[in-house]
């Protein structure tokens, strides 16, 4: 799978689930993040990078 595929179907994964709140889903590409901000205010962002591995970072 392409790094830019993976983006956009990750894109619309918190889209499809009824039970999270959120506010806005926001994709910039340049830096290949995918940011969510849910209704409460909190922010999370996605890094998406093509290496062969995965990890999750709190920052």
């Amino acid at each position: 799978m392409k790094k830019n595929e993976f983006k956009d179907r990750l894109f619309h994964v918190p889209n499809d689930m009824d039970n999270l709140p959120v506010q806005d889903i926001m994709a910039d590409d340049k830096y290949n993040m995918v940011n969510v901000n849910l209704m409460h205010g909190t922010r999370f962002s996605v890094y998406v990078e093509n290496c062969g591995k995965w990890f999750i970072c709190e920052v």
